[in-house]
């Protein structure tokens, strides 16, 4: 994974955590006979590097709370995770 230098807004985000990702997560949904795929945009900051599969195990753990807490999810039968994509990395050392 290549990291880049963190722009000030994903500081301010960050809480002053070194490291800082977005993931995408892409589920699935289906309510009756009606299916659809839903993206979230999820940030997951850390003060050490994390590998792709405490990542993706990190982001899916966000959504799956998600899932289980907000209301829009209360309708679907069935939320699956389908999809994780790394879409950023940065690490607030880069200069």
């Amino acid at each position: 994974m290549k990291y880049y230098p963190m722009p000030e807004n994903v500081k301010e985000q960050s809480k002053n955590a070194r490291y800082s990702y977005t993931v995408l997560v892409n589920l699935y949904a289906n309510q009756d006979s009606m299916e659809e795929y839903i993206n979230r945009n999820v940030r997951i900051i850390s003060d050490e590097k994390l590998a792709k599969d405490e990542l993706a195990q990190r982001a899916a753990n966000v959504v799956n709370g998600l899932i289980e807490s907000r209301a829009e999810f209360k309708s679907y039968n069935q939320v699956q995770v389908v999809g994780i994509t790394f879409a950023n990395a940065y690490d607030s050392e880069l200069k």
